[in-house]
């Protein structure tokens, strides 16, 4: 059964995501200037100096922050309301003043863009917008991508730019994260090396029927799957922080090599510590290094078995809600 007739039945047996959940959304827009987005230190720095701002800096995914399964929001937003600096009444310049005034850490980050800034309008605060849908999780993707990359957010973390989103399921999920689901997605359109993700091409996805049970069995799924990445993501950063303080200067990074220790053998991971650091692993250490590392990749290794499991038993489920076997042949 070729990949046209498969999506004949896909839609024979679903209905459009949109119908069931309204047209997908697009992330928060343009920003008015990149100052707006902050890492977490200068949140915290700016938090640490005025509490109250807290719940107006706000953890965003972008597009580049999304991978199959999860994302790592690695930017803060900030959110602060229209009048907030000094009133709704104080002229644009004035609010400027008071802002130094109020929270000087907010002022000195925020500061560089006010040169490119008009005085007549008080960019720094946050247009009018509707962030309530944030309140709860959402399932984001990129705008546009090479591979499949559909994410579940924390509840309250906001969606920006390059991404777009639609309300939390995990049953859902499943669906747009199955093989069949990126077929759908795939037969509608490719522009240069990356597929077009726009709302509403994700819209048309057709999302099978489904009995409570069998929704049941697929968010099980899922949930382990989410569990498994998560679990497998966990021990990627903690050898890798292990390598960076046992052998990086202060403020060192991985690089790419080193980022993905789990593809090297020992002699290739001290090679590579050596070319990033300027060092070989010590002598005396290396013995414990050796099976420190070759445990990590063993149980990296069976998380990853036990999710690609999970994930084949996934897409079998929802082929048999679509009507076609897992083999990608038509059922009777």
């Amino acid at each position: 059964m070729n990949s046209d007739n498969i999506l004949v039945a896909m839609q024979a047996a679903g209905r459009p995501l949109s119908d069931l959940v309204g047209v997908p959304q697009r992330g928060i827009g343009r920003l008015a200037t990149a100052r707006l987005l902050t890492d977490k230190a200068t949140r915290d720095q700016i938090v640490l100096f005025e509490p109250a701002l807290a719940p107006f800096l706000r953890r965003i995914v972008r597009g580049v922050d999304i991978h199959p399964w999860y994302c790592e929001p690695s930017r803060y937003l900030v959110v602060l309301p229209p009048g907030w600096s000094a009133g709704a009444d104080v002229h644009a310049r004035q609010a400027w003043e008071y802002l130094a005034q109020r929270c000087p850490p907010l002022h000195r980050h925020l500061a560089p863009a006010a040169t490119r800034k008009t005085c007549d309008v008080a960019w720094w605060e946050f247009p009018d917008c509707d962030l309530t849908p944030f309140a709860q999780a959402r399932i984001v993707w990129p705008a546009a991508s090479m591979t499949q990359r559909y994410a579940l957010t924390d509840p309250g973390c906001l969606v920006g730019p390059g991404a777009c989103h639609i309300p939390a399921s995990l049953f859902l999920l499943g669906v747009l994260m199955s093989r069949l689901g990126w077929l759908a997605v795939t037969a509608m359109g490719r522009v240069g090396q990356v597929y077009r993700l726009a709302p509403e091409q994700i819209g048309r996805v057709p999302i099978p029927e489904a009995t409570e049970n069998e929704r049941a069995a697929i968010e099980a799924l899922v949930q382990r799957i989410v569990d498994l990445t998560r679990e497998r993501v966990a021990l990627e950063r903690q050898f890798t922080r292990r390598l960076l303080r046992d052998f990086g200067p202060p403020g060192a990074t991985p690089g790419a090599c080193l980022e993905r220790w789990w593809e090297l053998d020992f002699a290739a991971l001290r090679q590579a510590v050596a070319a990033r650091f300027g060092g070989d692993i010590p002598a005396r250490f290396r013995e414990q290094w050796q099976a420190q590392h070759a445990d990590a990749i063993v149980r990296r290794a069976a998380l990853s078995d036990a999710r690609a499991l999970a994930e084949a038993t996934m897409d079998a489920r929802v082929a048999l809600l679509y009507g076609v076997d897992p083999q990608g042949t038509m059922m009777l």
